[in-house]
């Protein structure tokens, strides 16, 4: 019974997530402009790197959250966000969500970093945490990366990613696995948006942050929403997914 009204919330809180997502996308609300230059820093930089790859609306609150989140767990690594979403106000959500060869551009920018960093770093660990359209970037960017270099961790929030997508390159280049996170709750963005404007890898279908993977890759850990999680405000919608206290408790100790 709990769990059936744990549930049920979860699905109303869907309804708040276009209007909630239109507010903080016009706002887009920094808290700390400085943040993510403390959390770069050479000395972090030498224990490791972890990349934030948000989602289609650009620059925003709920990617500056799992900054936070990341910030106030136990990793000492840094911090950086890449903003390959960024793009003229009015359009950006189309062509970021719409545009394979800008995912293509993209994806490499990422690549080329990551590359980078190992040539300074050749010891340096290595992880992504995406959502939503952010999650296709990161996948497309591991499968980029040169056939002997391997991150550490990869993980996927509320992906708007196709199920049918095969996993096993991504998943082979992630040493500490490749971890998506799905809730069946988030149902306007993840059901409703990506059956009538397409996935990130460009079908019309529910994705796989809502109804999971059709196929599970050694390497590949879904990890379904859990009503436990509302007590780190992941309340089993697509805004929620990037909830501080739930970036801090639950996918941050996947990269430690």
């Amino acid at each position: 019974m709990v769990n059936f009204f744990a549930h049920l919330v979860a699905f109303t809180c869907s309804f708040i997530d276009l209007p909630y997502g239109i507010v903080a996308k016009l706002a887009n609300p920094y808290r700390d402009p400085s943040f993510f230059e403390r959390v770069n820093t050479d000395r972090r930089r030498r224990r490791g790197l972890v990349i934030i790859l948000g989602g289609v609306e650009g620059p925003s609150i709920f990617n500056s959250q799992m900054g936070y989140g990341l910030a106030r767990s136990r990793l000492r690594t840094a911090i950086r966000r890449i903003d390959w979403n960024d793009g003229p106000f009015l359009i950006r959500s189309a062509i970021n969500l719409m545009s394979p060869a800008h995912h293509e551009r993209q994806a490499r920018r990422v690549a080329d970093e990551i590359v980078e960093y190992r040539r300074c770093h050749p010891d340096g660990r290595v992880s992504l945490v995406a959502q939503s359209g952010g999650c296709w970037i990161a996948v497309r960017t591991i499968e980029l990366l040169p056939p002997e270099m391997k991150i550490s961790t990869c993980v996927l929030l509320a992906s708007a990613i196709s199920p049918q997508r095969d996993m096993t390159p991504a998943a082979a280049k992630c040493s500490n696995g490749l971890y998506s996170f799905r809730s069946i709750a988030d149902w306007f963005y993840l059901c409703f948006g990506t059956t009538v404007f397409g996935t990130s890898d460009r079908q019309r279908r529910p994705s796989a942050g809502q109804v999971g993977m059709r196929q599970m890759p050694p390497g590949v850990h879904e990890m379904s929403w859990q009503p436990a999680w509302m007590r780190w405000g992941y309340v089993g919608n697509h805004t929620s997914s990037t909830s501080p206290a739930f970036i801090q408790n639950v996918v941050a100790p996947l990269m430690c």
